[in-house]
């Protein structure tokens, strides 16, 4: 799974009322999350990372991922 493409998934669910686990359901799908999801714990820590992460981005944090602004155009 791509994190750019998890990040905007998440970006998505901002402000619902979506669990961890419909998040995870929606990257990685029903059947790897059924199969990982309380056995392996790897895959919730990346749901949380990824969630603190598109918080960050949702907060402004963004604004760090363009390029500086060309002072001479």
């Amino acid at each position: 799974v791509r994190e750019d493409a998890a990040l905007m998934t998440i970006l998505d669910d901002i402000g619902t009322k979506k669990t961890q686990r419909d998040i995870a359901v929606e990257i990685w799908g029903e059947e790897d999350v059924a199969a990982e999801w309380t056995t392996g714990y790897w895959m919730r820590s990346q749901v949380r990372r990824w969630i603190r992460k598109a918080e960050a981005l949702d907060g402004g944090g963004w604004r760090g991922l363009l390029p500086p602004a060309d002072p001479e155009n």
